[in-house]
């Protein structure tokens, strides 16, 4: 654990109580005790300096300082539109795009996935999981905060909701028509402060769905000379994306 994720968010005052998993995991897993210190962060991105109070048999209660050492909070906000792959891969993106930094993640529905959430409880127990997976992924990474997972969407409905390009914001997709893409380290510049990246499903992205980005401002974007999968090309664009 190189940062504990708090279960809470500001306001709160200088002590805060833990039960439940939290408190398993610090007392029986982590096995600390009373007097130990060590770095904690909020979902906001602040970070705390947590004392070990009190350890009982089903609560423990830290001590909360600001840290005044916290790194500086990354310069790129990164929103990953990933439509939902077959499998347990869509566990590894939310894993690997926390460690790199990104902000939010939306899982979508698209004309090619092979996976769909039509159960209202099939998708929050999804969202749960994706949840639980962030924070532990925020954890052992000591990323500024885990990102905003939302639930599971169509993805062209998330695109028509979107509103209009805000300036040092840049909106890039990954195309399997490579001709027709440019690099993603082309498309980023200094300037650039706000990412979108969506990443299509193992069958691609379909034309209309290539239109409806396109009006939407979003460029076609490729990484390296191969084509990738979509688990490696999501990991791959958030981690060049977040190094700017």
């Amino acid at each position: 654990m190189r940062v504990f994720i708090l279960p809470k968010d500001p306001p709160f005052g200088s002590f805060i109580d833990l039960t439940g998993e939290d408190h398993h995991y610090l007392a029986r897993v982590r096995r600390i005790r009373a007097g130990d210190r060590f770095p904690g962060a909020d979902s906001r991105g602040g970070r705390w300096l947590c004392t070990v109070e009190h350890i009982g048999r089903v609560s423990l209660r830290l001590r909360l300082e600001q840290d005044p050492a916290a790194p500086e909070l990354q310069q790129h906000s990164i929103h990953l539109i990933q439509c939902l792959p077959k499998a347990a891969k869509m566990d590894l993106i939310v894993r690997q795009a926390t460690e790199a930094g990104v902000q939010r993640v939306t899982p979508v529905s698209s004309r090619f996935s092979q996976v769909k959430y039509g159960e209202r409880k099939e998708a929050e127990k999804k969202l749960e999981r994706w949840r639980r997976i962030a924070r532990q992924a925020s954890q052992q990474s000591a990323a500024a905060r885990p990102p905003d997972i939302d639930a599971p969407g169509e993805l062209e409905t998330i695109l028509r909701e979107l509103a209009e390009v805000q300036d040092e914001e840049v909106r890039l997709f990954f195309h399997q028509e490579r001709e027709a893409a440019d690099t993603l380290h082309g498309s980023l510049s200094k300037s650039v402060k706000i990412i979108k990246l969506v990443v299509g499903p193992e069958g691609g992205l379909s034309a209309k769905e290539v239109e409806l980005l396109r009006s939407k401002s979003f460029v076609p974007v490729t990484v390296g000379q191969t084509v990738l999968r979509t688990e490696t090309a999501a990991v791959a664009a958030c981690a060049l994306a977040a190094g700017g």
